[in-house]
């Protein structure tokens, strides 16, 4: 066998496993005396299934592949401490360069128009079956009824929202319950689209040039 018939074989049986669906279905709740929240995730007809449980903070995980349940890696609290010590440290040190210039040529028409299209396409593409319950207050009866509005533009097709306005005090008990899928594959294709287009293309284009010439110049610099 040749290796181009190696590498067909290869790409074919890649794309098969990213054809195959993976299917999530959560449910929760969101409160001041509750956060909670469990979700169940399954790819290949239930081959592997994962599901997530989180409790005021504190997260479970559980790993079955083929009905056998696979030990969980869990980290020592000690280490991810010192983790992320060493990572608010080494952002500290960075300089991204952000100024009003670069993020009014991000927020540009042309940009959110392609972002906009490729969150439409995601969103139609993951199948999603939304319902809401419960009750929200912002304390302000103006943003209350602002929040009213979108919420009940919202209300339509897969997405349940059956939410009471309190106008009188800042409140907030949310149940509900997600379900859907994700194609790999689709998500794939569309994202590649998404980074290709012209105003996204200029974006990463620009940032890995400029992370190009600050590294010549640290290197230059250090045989000076």
């Amino acid at each position: 066998m040749s290796g181009w018939m190696v590498l067909i074989l290869i790409l074919l049986s890649l794309a098969g496993l990213l054809s195959m669906p993976l299917t999530f279905k959560a449910r929760g709740r969101l409160c001041t005396k509750e956060q909670r929240l469990d979700m169940r995730l399954a790819w290949g007809g239930r081959l592997l299934v994962a599901n997530i449980g989180i409790n005021r903070g504190k997260a479970l995980f559980r790993l079955r592949l083929a009905g056998i349940a696979l030990p969980a890696n869990r980290k020592n609290p000690e280490t991810v401490r010192l983790r992320k010590k060493k990572a608010i440290a080494g952002r500290k040190k960075e300089k991204h360069g952000f100024s009003i210039f670069t993020i009014s040529k991000i927020l540009s028409r042309k940009f959110l128009t392609v972002v906009s299209g490729f969150l439409k396409k995601v969103f139609r593409s993951l199948k999603i079956r939304l319902r809401l319950s419960g009750v929200y207050g912002a304390g302000d009866p103006a943003l209350t009824g602002l929040l009213a509005g979108l919420i009940a533009a919202l209300n339509t097709g897969r997405v349940s929202l059956e939410l009471d306005a309190d106008f009188r005090e800042p409140v907030l008990d949310i149940s509900g319950e997600t379900s859907g899928r994700i194609i790999p594959v689709v998500i794939l294709c569309l994202a590649i689209r998404f980074l290709m287009s012209e105003p996204v293309r200029k974006l990463w284009w620009a940032w890995l040039k400029l992370k190009f010439t600050r590294r010549k110049i640290k290197e230059d610099a250090q045989y000076v």
